[in-house]
Order: C-alpha cells, then sequence, then structure tokens
C-alpha cells in the first residue's frame, strides 16, 4: 500500500466512524447498551501485527481469538483503564533504553521478516501470510540521516523506518471449539472456551451464538525517525484505521455486529537515555471505537468511546475520554498508575 493509499483507506474509515456516532436510533431498543461492553476492550484480529497504540491480537491466532461479540478473558482494559487491551508500552514510557541505536527502546527496529528490497518503491516487502482466512501484508523504507534508501535496516546508521501493514480476511465462528476450554476439555455452557464467554453469548446479552462470519479490514502506517546511533531522541507520527462486520445467527434471532477501530499518533517525542525508561515528553494519541448491534426485527445500538491523550514534558499524561457524548478530563501517570478523573 503506497503511503497516498494509505491516506485515503484511513480517511475512509474515519468517515465511515464519524456518520456512526449516535448512540442509538430514535426509537428505543430493547437491547441495552451494556450488551456492547466488551466492543471496547478489544479490537480486530490481528491489529497486534499492525503498528498502533492498542494491544491486540496476532494474526496467527485470529481464529481463535477474533470475534468482539462474545468480550472474553483477551478482552480488557489495561490496569489505568484504556481501552482496546490497553495502552502500549512504547507510549508510556514502560520499555527501557537498553543500548543505543536503532534496536533499542520504544519503537526500535525493523519488519521481522525476511523481505526483498523492491527498487521502484525503495520499500523492502515481506512474503503475504495467510492465517486462518487472514492475510497479512507488510513492508518498511529504511534512509539514513542524509535521507538516502537503505536495503536493510542497520542498527547503527538507519535513522527513520516507516512501517506499513495490512490485514484482511474472513473468520468463521466455531461453536465446537468455543466449547473447549483452556486445558482443551468439553463443557461450553460451563466454560469459557478461546475467550469468547461461557457457551458462546454474545456480549453482554443473555442470547448464544450459533452461526457468526466475520470480516475484517485493517491497515497501519507509522514513521520513526531519530533511531541512529547518536541521535537524541525519537520522533513518532503515524495512523491505524479497522472495521469488522459480522452477520451470523444466534438464539435470540439473526444479528449483525460492525465495528470501526482507529488511532493516530501525531509528533510524539521520546528523548533518549540510556538504561533509563523514558516517557514521552510531547505529541498527541487519539485512540477511538465504536459499534453497533443489531437484532433482527429490532433497532440497533451503538456505542462508541474516544480517548485523546497529551503529553507536556511532565510525568503525567493528560486523557480527555469521551464515551457515548459524555466527556471527563483525566490524567494518567508516567509510566505506570491509574487514571484520575474529574
Amino acid at each position: 500500500m503506497t503511503p497516498r493509499h494509505f491516506r485515503f483507506f484511513v480517511a475512509t474509515m474515519a468517515l465511515g466512524a464519524v456518520a456512526c456516532t449516535d448512540v442509538t436510533s430514535s426509537t428505543p431498543s430493547s437491547l441495552s447498551q451494556s450488551a456492547l461492553g466488551a466492543a471496547l476492550s478489544s479490537v480486530p484480529a490481528g491489529y497486534g501485527d499492525l503498528s498502533t497504540s492498542y494491544v491486540g491480537v496476532a494474526a496467527a491466532n485470529a481464529s481463535a481469538a477474533g470475534l468482539w461479540i462474545g468480550g472474553g478473558r483477551d478482552a480488557f482494559f489495561d490496569h489505568a483503564g484504556m481501552m482496546g487491551g490497553g495502552f502500549g508500552d512504547a507510549f508510556v514510557g514502560g520499555i527501557t533504553f537498553d543500548g543505543r541505536g536503532g534496536l533499542h527502546g520504544p519503537f526500535a527496529g525493523g519488519l521481522r521478516c525476511a523481505g526483498a528490497f523492491d527498487a521502484t518503491s525503495g520499500r523492502v516487502v515481506c512474503p503475504d501470510e495467510t492465517r486462518g482466512g487472514v492475510t497479512l501484508k507488510r513492508s518498511a523504507k529504511y534512509t539514513d540521516a542524509s535521507g538516502a534508501a537503505q536495503q536493510t535496516f542497520d542498527s547503527l546508521t538507519t535513522n527513520t523506518v516507516n512501517l506499513q501493514s495490512q490485514l484482511a480476511g474472513t473468520i468463521t465462528f466455531d461453536r465446537a471449539a468455543d466449547s473447549v476450554d483452556a486445558d482443551g476439555r468439553e463443557g461450553g455452557e460451563h466454560h469459557w472456551g478461546r475467550g469468547r464467554g461461557p457457551g458462546g453469548r454474545l456480549l453482554g446479552d443473555t442470547s448464544t451464538i450459533l452461526t457468526a462470519t466475520t470480516t475484517i479490514n485493517s491497515a497501519s502506517s507509522r514513521t520513526v525517525s531519530g533511531l541512529a546511533q547518536n541521535s537524541t531522541q525519537r520522533t513518532v507520527d503515524g495512523a491505524s484505521a479497522g472495521t469488522e462486520s459480522t452477520t451470523g445467527s444466534s438464539s435470540r434471532g439473526d444479528f449483525t455486529a460492525t465495528r470501526a477501530v482507529g488511532d493516530t499518533t501525531v509528533g510524539v517525542v521520546i528523548p533518549i537515555v540510556a538504561d533509563t525508561r523514558s516517557y514521552p515528553t510531547a505529541g498527541t494519541v487519539i485512540r477511538q471505537i465504536q459499534a453497533t448491534l443489531k437484532y433482527s426485527g429490532e433497532d440497533a445500538v451503538t456505542l462508541s468511546r474516544r480517548e485523546v491523550v497529551t503529553y507536556d514534558g511532565s510525568t503525567t499524561a493528560k486523557v480527555v475520554i469521551t464515551e457515548n457524548g459524555t466527556t471527563k478530563n483525566c490524567t494518567r501517570p508516567l509510566p505506570r498508575g491509574p487514571l484520575t478523573c474529574s
């Protein structure tokens, strides 16, 4: 995916997300918003392979953890109260600079594959990977301090890395597999089974999933500069965007469930300090999830949450959270600590 195409992809995702920001339709529904709670605690399958602030599941495990419709053990807010599996350690000063050069510290390194250099694009391209119906495409562009392209990542001279990933595919819900507990024992009505709730329960509702097919389409692009050995700080910019659409049947009837997820990182600066967990001192991270669930013959219900994290050079990040139209102002200690909100 070229940078221009990625920007179009993200813009399209963002427009679709904005269009779904209404909390409910004008007609009351018997489905409560609490039934969508799991949608905010996770991100689409494969998001763990993207460059993002969320903590997601890799595509290799997509078939086992792909359905947000059941929530489960792998879906959570972190201890500080951040959605989407939590806030990545690199964004809060949770990773130590245990040496100098581009292989150490937050946002270090490049692709984790034996990629081939494309002289036309100046990018290193990984072979496509397909797991469980989901295909992952990845590439990187490496440049030195003068801006010259490099065919491989060099831990001493590579100064800027742009990583791009794209993920697409379809996952089919396997109710038989979902009835197996963590130790491989049968007993779906009494065990969690692959992280999606007892007996394949649908979100916080009482219905049980019978069949479901989920289509995902996600992408990310992140640029990190200041990786060369003598750099004094790193600067991070990027964005991710993903959509997830599920159709299926349940004990309550047929249903559709959709979710739009994204984040944007703008000018996040991290000073390079040897043998220290250095936290960001400038920049902003914006995170947003919107989910909608609709049963046949009932009105759709939508749940949304937006988190805006701002760094100002202090040991505390400012976090503004807007959920279903209600905003609260919070702070979060760096690198660890709970949110304090007013």
